[in-house]
């Protein structure tokens, strides 16, 4: 598995977007010849590599096929385009068709390779070659050639927008919705979520080592924003439309705004690092029958944990935090393993608003009672205390076998706490979280 695999955003269960709705869409379509598209994108109106589709998949083979097809006189499939406010046309569907076709009339790939035609299966004399090889009755040919282009004006509605954008693109690499959304919303917000997620310390969280190829950081950034600034209680499925709305409201974001937002990320950002570092947005799992270890999943992030993690350490003050860093730290590794409600919550019908609510809300809980009630944990041992007992054995008492995670590890009363047993370093032994709860109530130390 590579460091972007483990980002997963898009299995979310969302609704479609409601389209009973009396809404415009507006388009233009045009018989385009390629010197005219070329000089468009020479001039830079014609944006074949907006930010949201930054990577070039084709090999030179597959484009010098098209370059075939091309001067075959073989159609080639319509082009979608999206009209922006300043005049710019957004290549929605066709970039790579673009890319290949400009990049062999410019002499070079994207890689900075010439583009020597290849793999060719009927002009096979035409092997070898680059544009300024050809005679200039077949250079004629390519820039004369004609593409279909349909065009989404400026002024059509967003929301339908979106969504016949989602279901044009069924192409080998369909656009992703936050890739759509980049198009579509294109503006202050749009830039100012993408910087946000260039933050040094948000990939390190992410396990990410450079930008996400696919805009999957950007949209982590946006859901932030998103919960942050409209709180889980307005939140309503589908988390598509969620975001959407986000990005429309924040579409010409205000310098103070813009402040606040820059000012919270940043918050959340450091704040989380200093709870949980590398186990950010990770979920942990305690042992179960027959197998007593548990332990971190390192390997796969957690959206439902990102959400509620980022939000809480928007909201906490830093000093709060540090005072009460381990206590804040065990109750979330807690409920990670005994609450089965937010567990659940962490894994089914996740963006659902009963799913949303059950985890902010007993996450929430759980920060408050810790900052607000300095009797809270009067029952618990301190993180202090567990790591000494762990240095010195790490050995359940309760099964006798060694604890793999200290995270993986509780501290259990002796005597316990609902028979009297004191919360005092004599009274307490190590376990693992698995065994700890098992214990029947009834247990004694014999």
């Amino acid at each position: 598995m590579n460091e972007y695999d483990s980002i997963d955003l898009y299995n979310e269960n969302d609704c479609e977007v409601d389209l009973t709705k009396q809404r415009i869409i507006r388009t233009k379509s045009a018989d385009a010849e390629i010197q005219g598209l070329h000089k468009k994108y020479l001039k830079g109106k014609l944006v074949i590599q907006p930010a949201y589709q930054r990577h070039y998949v084709w090999d030179a083979k597959k484009a010098s096929r098209l370059v075939e097809s091309a001067l075959l006189g073989i159609p080639i499939p319509i082009i979608y385009l999206a009209e922006t406010d300043n005049g710019q046309d957004n290549v929605i569907d066709g970039q790579q068709r673009l890319t290949s076709l400009f990049s062999f009339i410019d002499g070079t790939l994207p890689d900075g390779r010439p583009f020597k035609l290849t793999g060719l299966n009927v002009l096979t004399e035409l092997k070898g070659k680059t544009f300024k090889d050809l005679d200039e009755t077949i250079q004629d040919q390519i820039l004369e050639y004609t593409i279909r282009t349909i065009t989404f004006t400026a002024d059509s509605d967003p929301d339908l927008q979106y969504e016949i954008f989602t279901r044009l693109n069924t192409g080998s690499v369909a656009l992703n919705d936050q890739e759509l959304r980049n198009c579509i919303f294109r503006g202050k917000f749009n830039d100012l979520i993408k910087e946000l997620a260039e933050d040094s310390t948000f990939r390190t969280l992410l396990g990410l080592s450079k930008e996400h190829p696919r805009m999957k950081d950007v949209e982590l950034v946006l859901r932030f924003i998103a919960f942050y600034t409209n709180t889980y209680i307005n939140y309503t499925p589908p988390v598509k439309k969620f975001l959407n709305d986000t990005m429309r409201t924040y579409r010409d974001i205000n310098s103070i705004d813009e402040k606040q937002i820059r000012n919270v990320f940043k918050k959340a950002v450091t704040n989380t690092h200093t709870l949980l570092g590398k186990n950010a947005f990770r979920r942990f799992k305690a042992g179960e029958q027959g197998v007593n270890n548990g332990g971190w999943n390192e390997q796969q992030f957690n959206v439902a944990l990102y959400d509620i993690t980022m939000d809480s350490m928007a909201r906490i003050d830093t000093p709060v935090l540090i005072k009460n860093r381990d206590a804040i730290y065990e109750a979330f590794v807690a409920l990670m393993s005994e609450d089965e409600n937010f567990i659940k919550s962490l894994y089914y019908a996740t963006s659902d608003s009963n799913a949303i609510n059950t985890r902010f809300q007993t996450w929430n809980a759980a920060i408050a009672s810790i900052v607000n009630d300095p009797h809270a944990d009067v029952r618990c041992f301190s993180r202090a205390l567990k790591k000494s007992l762990y240095s010195q054995d790490s050995t359940c008492a309760i099964c006798g076998q060694h604890i793999v995670d200290i995270d993986d590890a509780a501290v259990d009363h002796i005597e316990q706490y609902w028979m009297g047993g004191k919360t005092i370093p004599s009274n307490a032994r190590l376990t693992h979280r698995y065994c700890n709860c098992a214990r029947s109530k009834h247990d004694t130390i014999k």
